[in-house]
């Protein structure tokens, strides 16, 4: 008896080893994906190679890129009718743009220059130097949160430029690099990664992903052209909810996301049923041991207890005679 159940014991943990290993524990180091719910879609110049979005007053901003080719815009957000340009100059690469006040900062490529431009009448008023190459741009609040095609994110003075301080972007422990348009929304900055479909929401305190959209779907029909990628991202506070579009893209969309908090339940249940599916050989195997095992040691207490009160059981005194001894004798 003694021996079965130490049998039974070192079953137990090679058991649970298995059950590890079948499990789908990979995903546990990502970020959760969000879902996208696509609200509206409008048109989008086709010739504009995207490198920022905004929305302020109704009104969207646009910047451009190529050498040539680069330009701010005013945007309808509904019918997608550029309302004024204003064309940078040929030796300028035009990247991320964000509005603060009644100024708007585009950032240049490889210039190291932020163009500063007034709101009302497209008109340069300034530019600061920076260092390195400049991807996206937004505005907290606060600072202004600058990507350069890294991992790195800084914050910025809105006067100067300088950088008071810095974040590495990481998913799982693992460095998110490529982050280029950005958008600012209360404590989370919003990422396009760049050459992706993927968008990825940023804590601005800790630099940890919080989620991650997959945005391949809006990306149908758009030029098969391996620089037509994903890149811009406006958030419209009216709706709370994000216009995005993407380089030489012929529409935007209104979209949603749905946060890790508002996946329904039986999201949830078909994830645990999809988990079981898996592993549900190895469960049966353990059940079987554990079923095979318990029916033996059941066995031998059957066994020990008829034993014992077999061996306890009273001998039964022998029948006494009712015939008179006198005819006992003669018998």
């Amino acid at each position: 008896m003694d021996g079965r159940i130490l049998v039974t014991g070192r079953l137990a943990p090679f058991l649970i080893s298995v059950l590890l290993l079948c499990s789908p524990i990979s995903s546990m180091a990502q970020s959760p994906t969000s879902e996208m719910t696509v609200i509206s879609t409008h048109s989008h110049d086709s010739s504009a190679f995207t490198q920022g979005l905004e929305m302020h007053d109704g009104f969207l901003y646009e910047s451009t890129g190529l050498y040539g080719h680069s330009s701010l815009r005013q945007v309808d957000p509904i019918s997608g009718e550029v309302l004024r340009i204003e064309m940078l100059e040929d030796d300028y690469f035009g990247e991320g743009i964000t509005i603060v006040n009644d100024l708007i900062y585009m950032l240049t490529w490889k210039q190291e220059k932020t163009l500063v431009f007034d709101l009302d009448s497209f008109e340069l008023v300034a530019n600061l130097s920076y260092s390195g190459e400049g991807w996206g741009l937004c505005f907290d609040g606060t600072h202004l949160v600058m990507s350069n095609g890294s991992s790195e994110l800084s914050f910025r003075n809105p006067v100067n430029f300088s950088i008071i301080s810095t974040i590495t972007v990481s998913d799982g422990g693992v460095e998110v690099d490529l982050l280029n348009e950005l958008e600012c929304v209360g404590e989370t900055i919003y990422a396009n990664v760049w050459g992706s479909d993927l968008i990825v929401a940023i804590d601005k305190s800790s630099g940890n992903v919080l989620q991650t959209v997959d945005a391949s779907a809006l990306s149908l029909g758009e030029p098969d052209d391996s620089n037509a990628v994903l890149n811009g991202i406006a958030y419209v506070s009216d709706s709370n909810a994000f216009l995005l579009t993407g380089k030489n893209w012929s529409s935007m969309h209104l979209v949603s996301f749905v946060s890790e908090e508002q996946v329904s339940e039986p999201e949830a249940d078909s994830l645990i049923i999809s988990i079981l599916g898996t592993i549900w050989p190895v469960l049966l195997f353990a059940a079987l041991i554990i079923f095979l095992s318990s029916m033996r040691l059941l066995g031998a207490f059957m066994q020990f207890f008829i034993l014992f009160f077999s061996k306890r059981q009273p001998e039964q005194p022998r029948a006494i005679s009712n015939i008179p001894p006198q005819e006992a004798e003669e018998q």
